[in-house]
């Protein structure tokens, strides 16, 4: 069967609506507000440049996980105006030290992408991009000497903001039946990285974190192990809240997903890269790998070159950076090879 009859065949058993919903469905989350960042204020009226400062620091650690990384791009007050796009003052529910809940002002910015990757790709600086692997969260806490799986609101709250402000998508269990056969809070105090693996592929996700949280009434203590694109890592933090050491957990994971995700903004260049996808059964699912291609942000064009029983080939338009670094960030496609003929070839997962 050559391309243009596949072509054809395609379009008259597949609807629009199956497409647009599948290109929803992509495995990697595509984190849309990545480069907008929150900054308490005191007031809505005033421009506050230091909490927009801090708002960009927000953006550019969530980016490239650097610390103190605006010092090293040499950006002052004074280039504000050049990145900014728009700001507000937004209202937000907090949890402070007590786990009281208060309402505090925020400025939020969002800063100009091509301007801020543009100072990013000038000092050659790798950034973590839209496409984001998601993270499946198992968490444990134990108080008074007793251990259980986590159902604090307030400490809930504080895992889903450290998601925003590192840009992390987050998955939690829904620790039903089905969850708690292949997982217990030994495990989870334990470290034990291979019990991940079930949930992971129930729930999509590329990358699995096991948090276990303890205090003594006066200090916090985090314990976490993770499991990125089959890396194995893992540190401890100690903090005076549950949120400081909620901050320190996350941020170092995040920096290990940038260790494995980032890619170079430096190469502008556009390059052709020739997939093969095997093992194809149903039309469905090269609708779901046409639709997963397109929505990746480093890819300007795919086309269809050939059709065969079970297997299909692109040449695809990509944008600096490696596609098959991309692809392995989601659940849709795996990624088996590289070939002698200069093909990767892939299967869906």
């Amino acid at each position: 069967m050559n391309a243009p009859v596949f072509f054809n065949y395609l379009e008259q058993s597949l609807i629009g609506t199956v497409l647009l919903c599948l290109s929803v469905a992509a495995s990697s989350a595509v984190i849309e507000d990545l480069y907008v960042g929150e900054a308490p204020v005191d007031a809505a009226g005033a421009v506050n440049v230091e909490a927009q400062l801090l708002a960009l620091d927000e953006v550019l650690f969530r980016l490239t996980s650097i610390e103190d990384i605006r010092e090293r791009l040499s950006i002052t007050q004074g280039d504000l105006p050049l990145l900014i796009q728009s700001r507000q003052v937004v209202q937000r529910n907090t949890i402070d030290r007590e786990g009281l809940v208060s309402t505090e002002l925020r400025e939020r910015v969002e800063f100009d992408r091509i301007a801020i990757d543009q100072r990013l790709a000038s000092q050659e600086i790798q950034r973590w991009g839209a496409e984001r692997a998601s993270v499946l969260v198992w968490a444990v806490l134990e108080e008074s000497f007793q251990s259980g799986f986590l159902e604090n609101p307030m400490i809930e709250q504080m895992i889903t903001e450290a998601g925003r402000v590192y840009g992390l998508d987050l998955v939690r269990p829904l620790s039903d039946a089905l969850d708690l056969a292949g997982m217990t809070v030994a495990d989870i105090r334990g470290g034990f990285l291979d019990q991940l693996t079930p949930g992971l592929s129930r729930y999509g996700a590329s990358a699995g974190l096991m948090l276990y949280l303890r205090t003594d009434g006066n200090q916090w203590l985090s314990r976490v192990a993770w499991r990125v694109d089959g890396v194995d890592g893992g540190q401890s933090f100690i903090g005076e809240s549950p949120d400081e050491v909620i901050q320190s957990t996350f941020r170092a994971l995040l920096k290990a997903m940038t260790r494995r995700y980032a890619t170079d903004l430096g190469v502008t260049t556009s390059n052709l890269t020739r997939l093969r996808l095997v093992e194809i059964n149903e039309p469905i699912q090269y609708a779901e790998v046409l639709s997963y291609l397109r929505g990746l942000s480093m890819v300007d064009s795919v086309r269809l070159t050939k059709a065969a029983a079970t297997e299909l080939e692109f040449e695809v338009v990509v944008r600096g950076g490696r596609l098959a670094d991309i692809v392995s960030v989601g659940q849709t496609l795996e990624v088996i090879g590289e070939r002698n003929d200069g093909f990767i070839e892939l299967r869906l997962k």
